[in-house]
């Protein structure tokens, strides 16, 4: 079953890469094509702002790259046709329009409203923010609806942190049911917690750095030093988690929140009569 959902997904998923000024990678989502649209979670437009953004999809093999396109912030940006709002949180969509993506193919999203719990799903992405994309399976576990109206599908799965963003699959039809979220990730609010209170620890300590010394020794030094590795081990540690539990918004919010693609999606989506 799921290598069929590889067979039939893979080559339509990408890594969607934040790049530094230096080149080097900060922080990596997944997306996936649908028609001439790209569908990522809502957080790659909320993210702290890069130097450059590369879209790339692999080969069979989930490593080689077939194509990619590498845009200067901005231009990422202004493709972006409407980011998601807390009305409608959930996912973006981007225009894929683009001659290296031409050959690239589309998946179809699944019509189905009425999934049951305990049914089978795949998710493509990449895990722990690796290279190489890789497909994981489990469950449906349960179901949610916000006060804002959007459904929201719980999955029993291996989700990480390079999983932003990912298709959530039917495992028996190779349709797209959702997209894995960042936001509800309750360990994703803790690291931001623990974040917070480090960098105001940090604030505090460089204000009254230079004003205590032990012989040759500013204690306020050593314990800036330790906050900051601190800080690193924290986020090794957030960036290597591998959940059991995610989160995925219903795809078929797609014309309500992106109206602009209705034309395209119309043959693929149908909207919940219930919502």
């Amino acid at each position: 079953m799921y290598r069929k959902v590889w067979k039939e997904c893979q080559s339509s998923v990408c890594s969607i890469q934040y790049l530094s000024k230096f080149g080097t990678r900060t922080t990596t989502f997944t997306g996936f094509k649908i028609h001439d649209f790209l569908i990522t979670d809502e957080v790659a437009g909320k993210m702290p702002r890069p130097e450059e953004v590369k879209i790339c999809f692999t080969e069979s093999d989930g490593c080689t790259e077939k194509a990619s396109r590498t845009f200067d912030y901005a231009e990422f940006k202004s493709h972006i046709i409407r980011r998601g709002s807390v009305s409608h949180p959930g996912f973006v969509v981007l225009n894929l329009d683009f001659d290296e993506f031409r050959h690239i193919p589309s998946l179809r999203c699944s019509k189905r409203i009425n999934y049951e719990i305990g049914y089978p799903i795949a998710v493509l992405g990449y895990q722990l923010e690796q290279n190489n994309l890789s497909v994981r399976g489990g469950i449906i576990s349960s179901f949610y609806r916000e006060q804002t109206g959007l459904n929201y599908i719980q999955v029993d799965c291996s989700i990480g942190q390079g999983n932003t963003g990912s298709p959530l699959i039917d495992a028996e039809t190779s349709e797209v049911i959702g997209v894995i979220g960042h936001k509800m990730k309750f360990v994703t609010r803790t690291y931001r917690e623990i974040m917070r209170i480090m960098n105001n620890n940090l604030k505090i300590l460089k204000d009254a750095e230079g004003k205590f010394n032990f012989g040759d020794i500013d204690p306020v030094q050593v314990l800036i030093a330790n906050q900051n590795q601190i800080k690193y081990l924290v986020h090794e540690f957030f960036k290597s988690a591998d959940l059991r539990v995610g989160f995925a918004v219903e795809l078929c919010s797609m014309i309500d929140i992106c109206p602009e693609v209705e034309d395209v999606t119309s043959v693929d989506l149908e909207q919940n009569p219930g919502d």
